[in-house]
């Protein structure tokens, strides 16, 4: 398998030169608590020659990171391909109201928000994550009601199930709220929630996906909306 993605990333190069003008900007959207550090094995592997890896901290308000990252995305030129694993998918769809998305893989993104998170604010009320994630919070409420008009593949790791987090789950997530949007194409990887971005099926739906984007010619001109 690993050799068959190395052939086909050498050919997706040649074909992403010949792309010119129309080519994507890669975004690469970490999970909670986590760094651009998680996508390593990722992006060592699909390799893409416009990218920019964001970071954000956890501890602040979503809508203020989303601001952020708003800002930072804003400084490289679009359209963008995003690609975010878990919380880092949420803020790829509330992103697609800022900025130009012509297109999106989320890996592992409980879109329907956490039940951890939501018994878990009983003992630290105040922890930020906590609030953002609820599946009654604020940003996962908006999240819901946005529409997509993009092409958007969600990974949904299956595998790492454990007792006490509000149904079958992948050890983080439960199924039920990866699975929750109806307007993506849902994928199913008997991974882990961290096992997954270390999977080279991940990277063939990744490479796939955004060959997809660029070949349907949806690209348009960078647009970004204020808050």
């Amino acid at each position: 398998m690993l050799n068959l993605i190395k052939e086909w990333v050498a050919s997706l190069k040649h074909n992403n030169d010949e792309v010119g003008s129309n080519d994507l900007a890669v975004i690469w959207l970490h999970g909670a608590n986590q760094s651009g550090l998680s996508f390593q094995y990722l992006r060592s592997l699909t390799c893409f020659k416009n990218e920019l890896v964001v970071e954000y901290d956890t501890s602040h308000k979503f809508k203020d990171n989303l601001e952020m990252l708003s800002n930072d995305i804003a400084k490289v030129r679009g359209p963008y391909f995003m690609i975010g694993h878990s919380l880092g998918g949420l803020y790829a769809l509330h992103l697609t109201k800022h900025v130009d998305v012509a297109g999106a893989v989320s890996i592992s993104t409980p879109f329907a928000g956490s039940w951890t998170a939501d018994w878990a604010r009983f003992f630290v009320p105040t922890y930020q994550l906590f609030r953002d994630v609820g599946r009654r919070s604020i940003p996962i409420k908006e999240c819901q009601s946005i529409k997509l008009t993009v092409d958007w593949t969600q990974i949904v790791s299956t595998k790492g199930n454990v007792p006490y987090h509000g149904g079958q789950n992948d050890g983080v997530c439960t199924i039920k709220s990866m699975k929750s949007r109806k307007d993506m194409e849902l994928i199913e990887v008997p991974h882990t929630h961290f096992e997954v971005m270390c999977s080279d099926l991940v990277v063939e739906i990744i490479l796939e996906r955004y060959q997809k984007v660029v070949r349907s010619k949806k690209i348009g001109n960078v647009i970004q909306k204020p808050f």
